[in-house]
C-alpha cells in the first residue's frame, strides 16, 4: 500500500483572523523546535520537558506541520505524521498526531483546539478515505484528552507504563547489537511477533542501529529496540515533590533512578522473546541498560497485550514495576475504514519513537 502524499511548495493559509494566522507546510521550522524545547507536558502528576526535538522532527515519515502565529510570533504548533499502519485484516493510511504545543502565556484560549480542528479538517478535505487519525494521550493530560474528544476522537485502548530498573546492570555474553551485524534479520522477526496486533508500524525498528538481541548458536532468542532519551522534570506532585526534586540529585544511590534535571533512560519497542523462555527478557533489558550505562527502561504496553505476563515474573526485579495510576489512551478518529479493520479490537503496537 502506498501513501497518498500531499505536495505543495509554499505554506497554505488555513485560517486567518486579525493577527492570528494558521498555516500548513511540510517543512519543520526552527521556531517550532524552539517552541517544543520550551513546552511542558502533563496537566496533572509529573510534568516534564523532552529533549532531542531538533533531531527527531527531521526524521518523521511524511509529516504535515501546522503553525499558529500571532503576527510574526509562533504561538502554537501541531504535527500529523502520515504512515501506513497494519492490522490483521489489512493496512490503512494513518495520520499520527504529535507535538501539540501552545506557548505557556497563550494557553487556555482554545488555540490547541484550533490547531487540531484545522489539521483534521485539512486532511479530510485533501485525502480520500479510508484513513484514520490517532494519538497517544496520558489520561491525566485532561486538556489534550478534551481537545481530542471535541474532534470526535474516541479511546479504543489503554496503555500501561512499565519501568524496568537495575541498580548495577551487567551485560550478558549473548548480547549483540543486531542491527550492526545483519539488520535484515530484525524487521521480519518483529513483524512475525506482532502480526496479530493493531497499529503495526515498524518504520523505526533499527533506528540508529539500536535493535539489540540475545543470540544462541547464531539464532536470535530475544530482541528489543531501545532508544536512549533525556527528559527534564519540571514538577513532581505530592507534598514531598519539592523535597525529592531537591534532594535526589545529591544522593548517589537515588540519583541513578531519579535526577529531575537529567532524567535519562531508554524507551522500548519491538520486544521479541522466544516462546517458553520468559527468563530471557530481564537478561536482555539489563544488558541494554549496561550497554547505555543507564539504570531505567520504559515500556508502554497495551493492558491487553499477551506480553504483559512477561512483566509480572519475579525475575524482573524488585525495583521494576508498573507506574501507579498512569494510563495512556489510544485516541482514534476513523474515516471510512474497511469492515474488517476495527481499531482497538487487537492489542495496540506502540512505537517508542512516537512517544519520545
Amino acid at each position: 500500500m502506498k501513501l497518498n502524499v500531499l505536495a505543495f511548495s509554499q505554506p497554505d493559509i488555513l485560517y486567518q483572523k486579525g493577527l492570528l494566522k494558521l498555516t500548513v507546510a511540510t517543512q519543520a521550522y526552527e521556531q517550532a523546535v524552539d517552541l517544543l524545547q520550551q513546552t511542558t507536558y502533563g496537566t496533572k502528576g509529573i510534568r516534564y520537558r523532552q529533549t532531542g526535538q531538533q533531531e527527531k522532527i527531521h526524521q518523521l515519515n511524511n509529516p504535515y506541520f501546522f503553525y499558529l502565529y500571532e503576527g510574526d510570533v509562533l504561538i502554537g504548533f501541531y504535527c500529523l505524521d502520515q504512515r501506513i499502519v497494519g492490522f490483521p485484516a489489512g493496512s490503512v493510511s494513518a495520520f499520527y498526531g504529535r507535538y501539540l504545543a501552545v506557548r505557556d502565556n497563550y494557553q487556555g484560549k482554545g488555540y490547541g483546539q484550533l490547531l487540531k480542528s484545522k489539521a483534521v479538517d485539512y486532511i479530510r478535505r485533501q485525502v480520500q478515505p479510508p484513513y484514520l487519525f490517532y494519538s497517544f494521550i496520558e489520561a491525566k493530560n485532561t486538556r489534550s484528552v478534551a481537545v481530542s474528544t471535541h474532534e470526535q476522537f474516541e479511546s479504543v485502548a489503554q496503555l500501561k507504563t512499565y519501568m524496568f530498573r537495575r541498580y548495577s546492570p551487567t551485560k550478558d555474553p549473548r548480547f549483540q547489537e543486531a542491527s550492526t551485524i545483519d539488520p535484515t534479520r530484525t524487521v521480519p522477526l518483529v513483524q512475525r511477533q506482532f502480526a496479530g496486533y493493531g497499529f503495526q508500524n515498524f518504520i523505526n525498528i533499527n533506528y540508529k542501529n539500536q535493535y539489540f538481541t540475545l543470540e544462541e548458536d547464531g539464532q536470535i532468542v530475544a530482541g528489543v529496540q531501545a532508544n536512549p532519551i533525556l527528559w527534564k522534570l519540571v514538577h513532581i506532585p505530592g507534598p514531598l515533590g519539592k523535597l525529592i526534586g531537591n534532594v535526589a540529585p545529591f544522593v548517589p544511590g537515588l540519583r541513578r533512578f531519579f535526577n529531575p534535571s537529567r532524567q535519562a533512560f531508554v524507551v522500548l519497542e519491538g520486544v521479541y522473546v522466544e516462546k517458553e523462555r520468559p527468563e530471557l527478557l530481564p537478561i536482555l533489558l539489563e544488558s541494554v541498560l549496561a550497554h547505555f550505562k543507564l539504570h531505567t527502561a520504559m515500556w508502554q504496553i497495551d493492558q491487553n497485550d499477551p506480553l504483559m505476563s512477561l512483566l509480572l515474573q519475579p525475575k524482573m526485579g524488585l525495583f521494576s514495576q508498573f507506574q501507579p495510576n498512569v494510563t495512556t489512551h489510544v485516541m482514534v478518529k476513523a474515516v471510512g475504514l474497511p469492515e474488517g479493520i476495527k481499531p482497538g479490537l487487537e492489542p495496540v503496537y506502540m512505537s517508542c519513537f512516537d512517544y519520545s
